[in-house]
């Protein structure tokens, strides 16, 4: 087990911006949704949105657990849905995505702005297996464009719009069958939401 900040270099935390799958878990129910936590030397912090299931189970419960994965077919299913219970493991007594190679526990204190900035810092945490591969640009672009997905139906800006029809087409020439079927669950997510397509 990790404790403390000493923690965040085995985890994966590392400088910039770390995107992970953070789990609450209220009145027995597990939300999972991607949220990047910001590391900038030793202060970490995450930029909370209104309005989502995490930003009220993050502020309710002053917690959440960072499921550190490398499977960006999860990024795309939570950026915008709710995953089945099945899809989770309590470790500790906490959710954690069955698929992790790490989680950990992040206390969180929130302060006032016009998103929320809270500080987090790591209670402890655990790395469950090493998974290294090779980058792929497909895969990386999943996770970007869960991101994008997400802005897109909170702002209903075409920009980002835009910006998901050109990372669909990367995705299809340089992702595999995983990260083109998550790609196309997405888009499929944003007509069924947006009926723009």
């Amino acid at each position: 087990m990790l404790y403390g900040n000493d923690g965040l270099d085995e985890l994966g935390i590392l400088e910039g911006i770390n995107e992970v799958i953070a789990t609450t878990e209220v009145s027995g129910r597990i939300n999972a949704a991607p949220l990047g936590i910001i590391r900038d030397g030793d202060r970490l912090y995450v930029r909370l949105f209104l309005g989502s299931h995490t930003y009220e189970n993050i502020l309710t419960r002053g917690w959440f657990v960072a499921n550190i994965s490398h499977d960006a077919w999860l990024f795309s299913e939570t950026a915008i849905e709710d995953l089945d219970q099945d899809y989770f493991m309590h470790r500790e007594d906490l959710p954690v995505l069955k698929d992790a190679e790490a989680w950990g526990l992040f206390q969180c204190k929130p302060f006032a702005s016009d998103i929320i900035i809270a500080n987090v810092q790591l209670i402890k945490g655990e790395v469950l297996r090493k998974d290294f591969r090779a980058i792929n640009r497909g895969a990386n672009l999943v996770i970007e464009a869960a991101v994008a997905a997400t802005r897109y139906l909170a702002l209903r800006t075409d920009s980002y719009f835009d910006e998901l029809m050109k990372m669909q087409r990367i995705i299809n020439r340089c992702g595999g069958p995983r990260e083109q079927e998550a790609m196309d669950r997405l888009m499929d997510r944003i007509d069924k939401y947006t009926h723009v397509r």
